[in-house]
């Protein structure tokens, strides 16, 4: 487990407020999380209402990705549970675990959406265990173009 003190410098550039929240917010990730992205009203799509959670994707490093059942969907959980059980934050943490599904995760590292990147049957996939979800996100209600712009704040 790491508990983030250093985020990238654009993080804090771009989004001073959103950059306090997080800081203060004890962020800590698993050890198989290789990148972290912010998304949504209070990334770089801006407009958050005073009620806007903090929507997060903790991108998941494939080497420590277990390839079968139950293993890989018992370590996506615990992906999450790392870092909501440690969060500290005066604002609601909204994240998914991403992982790739065989075709890597470049778009994760693109602050505007490319349609080259996306592949039809979905390029990567979602777990969460928030916000009345629980399990795999089926790939046909993934819309990639709406979680653009997305922000990389951490990397390993």
């Amino acid at each position: 487990m790491h508990t983030i003190t250093t985020f990238e410098p654009d993080f804090l550039k771009l989004l001073p407020e959103t950059y306090a929240i997080v800081a203060a917010g004890n962020l800590t990730v698993h050890d198989g999380v290789k990148l972290v992205v912010l998304e949504g009203s209070r990334g770089l799509d801006g407009y958050p209402r005073p009620d806007s959670d903090v929507d997060v994707s903790l991108v998941v490093d494939s080497a420590a990705l277990p390839a079968d059942e139950p293993a890989r969907e018992n370590f996506l959980r615990e992906v999450i549970s790392t870092t909501l059980d440690h969060w500290r934050g005066v604002v609601e943490l909204d994240m998914a675990a991403v992982f790739d599904i065989g075709y890597g995760l470049a778009l994760f590292e693109r602050r505007d959406y490319d349609p080259a990147l996306e592949r039809d049957g979905g390029c990567f996939g979602i777990y969460k265990t928030q916000k009345g979800f629980n399990g795999y996100v089926p790939q046909a209600i993934i819309d990639l173009k709406r979680v653009y712009p997305m922000l990389v704040i951490w990397r390993r």
